[in-house]
């Protein structure tokens, strides 16, 4: 068998609404000459038409041609053969195609791919909801989401003050947690993601007027672009667990954060690390210093099909993230994951066990997503 097509099919995503585009959704088809075909997805925030540059105009040529079964073989010829290596677009680019493989592969061997993995560890896969139904208050999205029978509840900082002025927006945080809170009792777990925007001082004001709101997490506190502030509040709060991860590419990318500590809760992310493969290489090098992992998966059904079996393969797995996406994320698959009380079973179907509707992809192209922005009220943008 030998791959004689790979291609990259961007769907945009309303936001709630209808307004501009919540994501563009990135699906990647490879296609063999034994009339199996896999599906893998390499959505990105931004940079989207690159990753598809990226797919079809540099990978493509390379695997052509090849046995899409040497899976990993194919994944070192992307990771290796280019001079430039371990950017987002790149990295993102060869984890939809490989998830793409894994697919094929399973189809071809009669197999769901948690069993080309080694087997479960789990017969079911929790997740965590988000406020991403557009409703009119962060309580609202927390009963919506409890209304969904899901048992964990990730909120961001609040409604972004505008300028941004850090210390207010630390105080819609805290205002924001506790009322949340009060709305979903004490049994439902809470996470909260700050998204990088708060300095070291303003992160410390933030978890410890959130202390007695007990989350189960704190994701990016602090600014992203070294582990040295995050390894300083984690020192700070040993009893609260610190989140990050999403950004980083490969294991390469993860290593410093893991050895030094710096975090609690690995987040790496099934569209950009590498891929199921990748992901699952960083857990096992995670599981070595007790930590746990949350995969960052705020896309598509075939990023949550990817995940769903590469979580049921983990042994350190905590918990997986889900945005519901109504009405698109149903829509556009014919058969996939199904959400039952905050949990996915792990497909038996041959390979991902997803179906996409292509015709429904056709039918929603790609549009450009707002910037996300912050500006301080001289016009300096923050260090965030």
């Amino acid at each position: 068998m030998k791959i004689t097509n790979i291609r990259a099919h961007i769907m945009g995503v309303p936001s709630p609404g209808g307004m501009a585009p919540s994501r563009n959704w990135i699906f990647v088809r490879v296609e063999t000459d034994a009339g199996i075909s896999g599906v893998g997805e390499a959505t990105t925030e931004y940079h989207e038409q690159a990753v598809v540059a990226m797919i079809e105009q540099h990978f493509a040529p390379l695997l052509v041609g090849t046995d899409p079964t040497r899976v990993n073989h194919a994944w070192q010829k992307m990771q290796r053969l280019f001079w430039w290596r371990g950017g987002v677009v790149a990295s993102s680019a060869a984890s939809g195609i490989e998830q793409a493989l894994w697919d094929v592969t399973g189809k071809a061997h009669g197999l769901p791919v948690h069993q080309l993995l080694g087997g479960k560890v789990r017969d079911s896969v929790r997740l965590y909801a988000r406020g991403d139904l557009g409703l009119p208050t962060p309580e609202d999205e927390a009963r919506a989401a409890l209304k969904d029978h899901f048992d964990a509840y990730k909120f961001g900082p609040g409604k972004y003050v505008d300028p941004f002025h850090e210390e207010r927006q630390v105080d819609v945080a805290i205002e924001d947690a506790h009322r949340i809170r009060s709305v979903v009792g004490p049994d439902c777990d809470l996470m909260i993601d700050c998204g990088g925007i708060f300095s070291l001082q303003a992160a410390h004001r933030l978890i410890q007027g959130t202390l007695d709101v007990k989350l189960k997490f704190v994701e990016e506190p602090v600014n992203m672009d070294s582990p040295q502030k995050l390894l300083e509040i984690r020192h700070a709060f040993p009893q609260v667990r610190i989140a990050a991860g999403e950004r980083l590419v490969t294991r390469w990318q993860f290593r410093e954060w893991i050895e030094k500590g710096a975090v609690d809760v690995i987040q790496a992310d099934i569209s950009h690390c590498g891929g199921i493969g990748e992901l699952l290489r960083i857990a096992s090098y995670a599981e070595v210093y007790g930590l746990h992992v949350a995969p960052h998966n705020p896309y598509g059904p075939v990023a949550m099909a990817a995940n769903v079996h590469a979580a049921a393969c983990m042994p350190n797995f905590l918990i997986l993230e889900h945005c519901r996406h109504r009405p698109w994320f149903d829509k556009v698959q014919k058969i996939g994951p199904v959400v039952e009380n905050g949990r996915v079973l792990p497909s038996d179907r041959p390979g991902l066990g997803i179906e996409i509707d292509w015709d429904c992809v056709q039918k929603h192209p790609y549009q450009p997503k707002p910037l996300r922005t912050f500006t301080h009220d001289d016009g300096s943008l923050p260090m965030i």
